[in-house]
């Protein structure tokens, strides 16, 4: 063992830990995620981390195709899948092909994963959700609402137990940015919700009293 290490390049040994590391840390989440329920936030290990990380997106990533790619589960995918690749391809190409492949290869499955997980919450949203149970919920916007219904965007509320990302639309004179807390006043459509935002959280915690 030691001497397969040692035979290995400085290149070549850093690349095998990022790879080994961002593997381990993916397997553990994937562990989570099947005995903590199954949920997208139980896979990222916190939602509300996700959600903090999501607003470092600069905007146009955030928003491209409701994907969530810059999460803690998507990190991990690039550095996994890309320092294997690098790794693999090392005394091919040399480091600096390496790299490239790597990040190429890393960001490609980062997308693909987040395009699976997108279409894995489509189909477990599409139960038996009435949205009609909705209204009156706190949730949180994941990609910009625009002001005074001008576009759609999205937000993620919990109801009938289950995390969900819904459309949602909103009557404010201000965009709602991501992160901003949000009640959900009423539907537009069967699948769509109408939101407002949520500034002051002495009206949050007397909602959430109300359902109680």
């Amino acid at each position: 063992m030691v001497q397969w290490w040692e035979a290995m390049s400085d290149f070549q040994q850093v690349l095998f830990v990022i790879a080994a590391s961002g593997t381990l840390v993916l397997v553990l989440l994937l562990v989570m995620m099947i005995f903590g329920g199954g949920s997208e936030d139980s896979f990222d290990g916190d939602a509300d981390t996700d959600l903090e990380i999501d607003e470092a997106n600069d905007e146009p990533v955030s928003a491209f195709a409701g994907l969530r790619i810059l999460t803690i589960r998507g990190a991990f995918t690039f550095l996994a899948i890309g320092g294997w690749v690098a790794y693999g391809f090392s005394d091919i190409v040399g480091p600096f092909g390496a790299i490239l492949l790597g990040v190429l290869f890393g960001a490609i499955a980062a997308v693909l994963l987040a395009f699976a997980f997108r279409s894995f919450l489509k189909l477990e949203n599409k139960g038996n959700l009435d949205y009609k149970n909705a209204i009156g919920r706190i949730g949180t916007v994941y990609i910009k609402v625009p002001k005074t219904r001008s576009g759609m965007g999205k937000v993620n509320i919990t109801f009938q137990e289950h995390y969900v990302e819904v459309d949602a639309v909103t009557d404010d004179s201000e965009d709602l940015t991501t992160g901003m807390t949000i009640k959900v006043l009423g539907l537009e459509n069967q699948s769509t919700v109408i939101v407002q935002s949520i500034k002051d959280t002495t009206k949050i915690e007397s909602t959430e009293g109300e359902k109680k």
